[in-house]
């Protein structure tokens, strides 16, 4: 048999050369932190190749707190918690363990080179030998420099290996790990089948570590049982077969599925298009029935009109006869008066009076007119909502004013004060608010402009195959290009080499898409214009990438997503890899998780302190080479939109412009108030003249004359008022002419209107989306909500077409949306134009089509052929192969029952039993395997394993589906069949039978004796055995098994019934453990160590002993275990002294 029998290191840990000797059975003692695990983290290091991923260094110490041993601590000698505590700065560390073959001596070394240094992170590790037939002595590792024993220089040990290997003829060094374990393992091989590396891996990781991180059921399944695939060539082939076949049934059966997607959009699309269509059209014919409505009511508005200006035009008539009648008689008594004979002498009189009151009339007609003007300004003003606020505050006033300009009285001063003063004080206030507001307008404007300017460079972006940009990023670009400069933002100078990946990595660099990148020499500028861009122009979070300070062409790792960034600006595509640092790719869950930093297609990102799901971008939304007809028709909506803004701003300020110009002349209250006042004082002066002058003439003149003057004033004041009459009259005449006029254009505009409606609604009924069914299930209904209002009607079918365009607008964004997804994720093209939705549905309905009834059919009808292929191969190859390893699994474990039924009992009287039990879903799959196996593959007269369960086809599928790689499935796997577990037992102390008492799944957790750690012995001596293949006697290979801090907290009985569970295994045992339990452990140590470590030099010292068989049955000769005899004598002699006792 293979035993390891030497470990020799060379600077390791705090030994500068250390050789110890291993036997059957070899223990180190000693107390905690005395360094007694680091010679077994030497040994699995070598074991390992220097892996540091396999190995479990100072395994036990994750008990209470997480080991900070390394490879790199151990070549260095780190003894304390500082990394300054080490025993050399640079180590040559030379691992070897030594081999060799009991029956025919031959030695066989093996192991690891490894350098460190304190001025660099990690490890190197220089070399993995193996060398069969030698045995590597301490000399060969170490020289002689200068009177001082080192290290041999790895080159130089190197050709002294090969040197030797030249004799072997086989391979001796090893770069690769994982090829060096299974060299070792082909090397240290027994009469059976050399060991499969990643069980003995994972069995020799969990003896180390000893803990229940997994499941009871998976840790036997996977650590005891060995995998043995169903490696069956046929079946294999058949498998891939239907495996592809069934690939490409899931992926038409896939592209089916996302091209419904698209075509459900479109034909809701389709289907709104039809509503909005028809409604439109019932809008129309109802629109034909408001017209002839809305000529009725002109013709009757027009003869009405003309009734009125012919009554109107008869009064005319009237009002000239009597205005003809008394201007005759004022001319009569004119006359008469300029023929009397006192005219000569008071004719002056007259005429000054008469020239007066003229002067008088003017300025009363002025003031009128300026208060008409003012109560006009305000009544036209205090429609604009820019006024609203003074409203309440402005009508009282202006109520009074009006009352005050009814009357026809010349207002008084105290009406001026109480009246006309307050509504020119709300005058100039008026005028100040919309000066404010213009000013508010302006800024406004402004912005809108600028606005309308970056949208329109964002949809040029656009026409030139290039994405919009944030809007503060495009105010910052203009900005920057108005200035001379020529930033360009590096979403347009790099590209993403596997589209595949592009929704993810937009995700994640997100806003890092749009920072500008600036050439070197116009960097400082671009920083001085940005930061002196403040206030209302002021830009926040747009990102200015320099090219200067970029590392150009430096290679990005492999597997990296830097790598996927390409272009040919050096600059831009340096930028965006450093923004995706060390990420890298990953695929499956492990791989995502094994990283540092790490990224998924679907969006999962690792880091170093948790992981996260980005959100991917839409195809449709991508900023690197983009452009796409939606970016487009979006952009342009945004600047149709802009401008139907800047427009309405423009109507606002034209409006408010105009309302400014009305308030001017009132805009100072005291000028304006002044100039009333004046001329109220200049009226009344004149008053006080005419008054005067009149006084005198009637002091003075004859009675005859003064009542002519009298006769020629009342006629003259007739003729005078009925002119004024005739002047309003003539006015409203006009204004009725022109109602009329206006009513009659009214009445024939409302004749065109019916029949351009009449026109427009037979149009509408003949668009080729017109559904007239559809017209039929809503007219009836319009009739009966709106029959007494047709306006209603009106724009109730406009509203229910606007909604169905709505909804079709938005099911033709989502079909787009899917259909680009659609496009790039099954690298299709289109012969047309791909952005005419309709086109679109229409090529996605052939391809519909073609997929369902040509593509599908076939590879389904391949895929049944494949199956039924499957079937036969599976019961004539498979099921054999399956039963086979059934009986292997069988056996494994009536072999490890039987060790263990043979062991002593474990504390309280407990022993184990490992257990498996036939997963329900699987029992008939099992059940036929086994019939198989009873009565061939074929039916026949004799019987038959019957036909092939439904669970075959089930784990078939379920076995290939897209997306299950990671899925076991029982075809593959023999251990799938079943759910495993331990059995605790224990003899019933009346019938001596023994019973399960339980179960190891549903007793973890935390103990403190043996009663949950001797499980885990059990387990893992089962798993080595399994892994070295100690099966049938086999006993002769490999059989190493390391324990650190053995049977720590276990008590004698455990400790005792575990070491005889290992010895029936054959495993040669090397242990580390607390010195209490070297009494114990006596009885089964060949050779042990006690280790002393000196704190105070940093030095370790092993002291070794031999244990003879006869020390051995000595120590066994005291224990009840060995010697069940010894229970009975002393019982025996307990009761003859106690008989004694009694009797004296």
């Amino acid at each position: 048999m293979k035993r390891l029998e030497k470990v020799r290191v060379v600077q390791f840990f705090l030994f500068e050369r250390q050789e110890i000797l291993l036997e059957e059975v070899t223990g180190i003692f000693g107390p905690n932190a005395s360094g007694k695990s680091s010679m077994l983290d030497a040994v699995q290091i070598a074991m390992f190749g220097g892996n540091s991923r396999w190995a479990a260094l100072n395994a036990q110490a994750d008990d209470e707190q997480r080991t900070t041993r390394s490879l790199r601590s151990y070549c260095l000698g780190q003894y304390g918690e500082s990394s300054e505590d080490r025993a050399r700065d640079n180590a040559t560390t030379y691992i070897s363990l030594i081999w060799r073959d009991t029956v025919t001596n031959e030695p066989l070394s093996m192991g690891v080179c490894i350098s460190a240094s304190a001025d660099r992170e990690g490890h190197e590790i220089m070399g993995r030998y193996l060398l069969p037939g030698y045995e590597l002595h301490m000399g060969d590792h170490l020289e002689i420099i200068d009177g001082q024993e080192r290290p041999r220089e790895w080159t130089t040990f190197r050709h002294q290996l090969i040197d030797k290997s030249r004799a072997i003829g086989n391979e001796v060094m090893f770069t690769d790990a994982q090829r060096y374990v299974s060299a070792v393992l082909l090397a240290l091989r027994g009469s059976g089948h050399a060991p499969h590396s990643e069980s003995f891996i994972r069995a020799f990781r969990f003896a180390l570590r000893m803990r229940f991180d997994k499941s009871v059921d998976q840790i036997v399944r996977n650590d005891v049982l060995e995998s043995i695939p169903t490696n069956i060539k046929r079946f294999r082939e058949v498998t891939d077969s239907f495996k592809k076949l069934a690939e490409l049934v899931a992926q038409v059966e896939a592209k089916i599925t996302d091209g419904k997607k698209v075509e459900v959009e479109f034909d809701k699309a389709i289907d709104e298009s039809r509503k909005s269509v028809t409604w439109g059209a019932m809008g129309k014919m109802a629109a034909v029935e408001v017209a002839n409505e809305n000529f009725n009511q002109a013709s009757h508005e027009r003869d009405i009109a003309e009734e009125a200006l012919s009554a109107m035009k008869k009064k005319l008539d009237e009002l000239d006869t009597s205005i003809q009648n008394a201007t005759a008689e004022e001319l009569r008594f004119q006359l008469a008066k300029e023929a009397h004979s006192s005219h000569k002498d008071y004719g002056t009189i007259d005429i000054e009076i008469k020239a007066a009151s003229q002067r008088k009339d003017n300025h009363i007609k002025n003031l009128r007119s300026e208060l008409s003007l003012l109560c006009k300004t305000w009544d036209d003003s205090l429609q604009s909502p820019l006024l609203q606020p003074m409203v309440a505050e402005v009508n009282p006033v202006l109520t009074n004013l009006r009352v005050l300009l009814d009357s026809q009285v010349i207002p008084s001063v105290e009406d001026i004060s109480g009246t006309v003063t307050p509504l020119m004080k709300l005058s100039e206030k008026a005028y100040g608010l919309l000066f404010g507001q213009a000013n508010d307008l302006k800024a406004q404007k402004k912005h809108v402009d600028d606005q309308l300017h970056d949208a329109r460079s964002a949809l040029a972006r656009i026409k030139e195959g290039r994405a919009p940009l944030l809007p503060h990023v495009q105010r910052l670009l203009s900005e920057l290009e108005d200035q001379g400069l020529h930033p360009i933002p590096v979403c347009d100078l790099v590209k993403i080499t596997d589209p595949a990946w592009q929704a993810v990595i937009e995700a994640y660099l997100s806003t890092n898409l749009q920072a500008l990148l600036v050439s070197g020499d116009e960097e400082t500028k671009a920083f001085s214009v940005y930061r002196n861009m403040t206030g209302s122009r002021a830009v926040y979070g747009a990102k200015l990438a320099r090219e200067s300070r970029q590392q150009l062409n430096l290679p990005a790792e492999k597997g990296s997503v830097a790598e996927l960034i390409g272009g040919d600006h050096p600059a831009a595509v340096a930028y965006l890899r450093g923004m995706l640092n060390d990420i890298k790719r990953a695929v499956s869950d492990q791989d995502a998780l094994a990283g540092k930093r790490t990224l998924t297609q679907d969006g999962m990102l690792v880091s170093k302190g948790g992981f996260e799901r980005l959100a991917l971008v839409p195809a449709a939304r991508f900023m690197i080479g983009a452009g796409s007809a939606v970016h487009r028709a979006a952009q342009e909506q945004e600047v149709t939109s802009i401008d139907a803004e800047l427009t309405q701003l423009n109507k606002r300020a034209a409006q408010l412009d105009k309302l400014m110009t009305s308030f001017q002349m009132f805009s100072n209250e005291m000028l304006a108030s002044k100039s009333v006042l004046d001329r109220l004082t200049e009226i009344d002066r004149i008053s006080k003249d005419v008054e005067t002058k009149t006084t005198m003439l009637t002091g003075m003149a004859d009675a005859d004359y003064i009542e002519l003057g009298k006769q020629e004033k009342i006629w003259g004041q007739l003729a005078k008022g009925l002119g004024n009459d005739r002047d309003k009259l003539i006015s409203q005449i006009g204004s009725a002419d022109a109602q009329f006029y206006s009513l009659k254009t009214n009445e024939s505009n409302a004749y065109v209107q019916v029949q351009n409606a009449s026109d427009a609604a037979n149009e509408a009924r003949k668009h080729p989306e017109y559904d007239h069914e559809y017209w039929l299930s809503q007219w009836d209904r319009l009739l009966e909500l709106f029959d007494e209002n047709p306006v209603e009607k009106v724009n109730h079918c406009y509203q229910q077409a606007n909604r169905a365009e709505t909804r079709m607008k938005d099911a033709v964004n989502r079909g787009m949306r899917e259909f680009g997804v659609f496009m790039q994720k099954y690298r299709e093209q289109m012969a047309v134009d791909a952005t005419d939705w309709r086109k679109a549905h229409d090529w996605m309905s052939d391809l519909l089509n073609r997929l369902i009834k040509t593509d599908l059919a076939s590879y389904r009808e391949d895929m049944d052929a494949a199956y039924r292929t499957s079937q036969e191969t599976f019961r004539n190859d498979v099921a054999i192969a399956l039963h086979n390893n059934l009986e292997y699994l069988s056996e494994t474990m009536d072999r490890l029952n039987a060790v263990l039924r043979n062991c002593p009992t474990f504390s309280n009287g407990e022993r184990y039993r490992f257990r498996r039990v036939v997963r329900p879903h699987l029992e008939s799959l099992l059940k036929f395997v086994k019939d198989v196996a009873t009565y061939g593959p074929t039916q026949d007269l004799l019987g038959g394993a019957g036909e092939i369960p439904e669970e075959f086809k089930a784990l078939l599928e379920d076995k290939i589906t897209p997306g299950s790689g990671s899925a076991k499935s029982p075809l593959d796997d023999y251990r799938e069949f079943f759910d495993f577990d331990i059995e605790i037992l224990r003899e019933d102390p009346v019938s001596k039978e023994t019973k399960v008492v339980g179960h190891l799944s549903k007793r973890l957790g935390p103990g403190s004796g043996g009663e949950h750690r001797a499980p885990l012995y059990v387990i893992a001596g089962a798993a080595l055995a399994s892994a070295y293949r100690l099966d049938n006697g086999n006993k002769d290979g490999l059989r190493l098994m390391l324990l650190d801090e053995a049977f720590n907290k276990m008590d004698m009985v455990n400790i005792i019934a575990t070491m005889r569970y290992l010895e029936a295994l054959g495993l040669q045992v090397f242990m580390a453990s607390p010195g209490e339990n070297l009494g114990t452990l006596t009885a089964f140590l060949h050779r042990y160590y006690d280790i002393l470590r000196d704190p105070d030099n940093n030095t370790v010292m092993f002291a070794g002993h031999s244990v003879s068989e006869a020390v051995r049955n000595l120590f066994k000769s005291d224990l009840p275990e060995f010697n069940p005899n010894l229970v009975t004598q002393e019982i025996s002699a307990m009761r003859s002294q106690l008989i004694a006792e009694v009797n004296t």
